[in-house]
Order: C-alpha cells, then structure tokens, then sequence
C-alpha cells in the first residue's frame, strides 16, 4: 500500500511545473552576468518557467502538386453543371408558374356591398386589389432573389 502512496506522490510531483531563479548581476563595472547563484553584489532575481503550452505546431506547407482528376475543384464544377445551375432555373420556372397560377377572386354580389353581406372570404375591391398587389410584389422579390443565386452559381461555373 505505501508503494502505491509513494508512485502516487511521484506522479503529483512530475506534473508540477518547475520554476528556476536566475540571477542577474552587475559587477562594478557594469557587466552583466547571470548565474544561478546569488549575486555578491548588485542584482536581480528572474524567475523562469518552462512554456505549460509546447510549442506552436508548424501548418504544413499548401501543395504545390496538381489536384488529381477527380479533385474538389473538379467535384464542385460537376455538381454546379448536373444540379447546381439546372435546379436553381427549375426553381425560378416553378415560381413564375406559382405566380401565375395565383387565383384571380372575382366576386359579384346581387344588391348593395356591406361586409356583413358578402360571404366569407370574400373582400371589397379596394382591400382585394391591395391583397393582389402585395401577394405579386411577394412573387417579383422572390424571383429576383432565385435570380441572384442562378447568376452567382452560372459565376462561380465560369470561373471554375
């Protein structure tokens, strides 16, 4: 049992870190030595500690070599041609369709228009108007927006 305390203390005492004084003297005609012993005459203690984190690992070099033929640069060019570009142009089609087919509401009413009068879901010629306006303008914003990826997708294409 006192061989496992003692490896135990061992073991505690290695993970310390050391710490070592080192004096800086000067002598009467001002050189300056250091040296681990005290100083006969004027000086100063240092303490040194080792670096608890080691040294900062070197990135490597970037190769120089030629990526092989079936590299990142070559898989990223395959997908924008295959997937990329083509899906981007279904999706602006898509909308566009979706757009198109947006129901137009036509309500026609026998007798005078009162809200209590019109069935539900119905709405009055300004609010439906206000309604189709903003539901198109939803439409153009997001066309333009698949546009601009289409267009940043065909340029990274081309510069691939």
């Amino acid at each position: 049992m006192k061989l496992i305390r003692y490896a135990g203390c061992a073991l505690m005492l290695g993970f310390l870190v050391p710490a070592w004084a080192i004096n800086k003297c000067t002598d009467a005609d001002g050189k300056v030595s250091f040296q681990d012993a005290a100083c006969a005459g004027q000086g100063e203690t240092i303490e040194v500690r080792p670096a608890i984190e080691g040294a900062t690992p070197v990135q490597p070099p970037r190769s120089t070599a030629k990526e092989g033929a079936f590299g990142p640069t070559w898989q990223r060019k395959h997908y924008l041609q295959s997937q990329g570009v083509p899906q981007a142009r279904a999706a602006i089609e898509r909308n566009q369709q979706e757009c198109a087919a947006q129901p137009e509401e036509v309500t026609t009413h026998a007798g005078p228009l009162r809200r209590s009068t019109l069935p539900s879901g119905s709405l009055f010629a300004q609010e439906r108007g206000a309604s189709d306006a903003d539901s198109k303008a939803a439409c153009n914003a997001r066309t333009e927006a698949l546009r601009r990826q289409l267009k940043s997708l065909e340029e990274e294409l081309a510069k691939l």
